[in-house]
């Protein structure tokens, strides 16, 4: 049976957390507010949040947070 597009399964949950973790950690180190980091990532789940193939969400979502935060998104 397809997977939901409107609510992440739980893989996607704890990987995207994982993620998001991962690059609070990256990010405060370089300067940059936890609650951007994580407002970033919140944006790019939501904006990828029906993409059929879900094994590149991490990837992506970490792709959108550094442009976000380096002002050049």
């Amino acid at each position: 049976m397809p997977q939901s597009t409107t609510a992440a399964a739980p893989d996607d949950r704890a990987q995207l957390a994982e993620t998001e973790e991962r690059l609070v950690a990256r990010w405060s180190a370089e300067g940059v507010a936890p609650d951007t980091v994580r407002s970033a990532v919140a944006e790019a789940s939501a904006r990828l949040s029906g993409a059929r193939i879900r094994s590149f969400l991490p990837i992506l979502v970490e792709r959108h947070v550094r442009l976000r935060v380096t002002g050049t998104a």
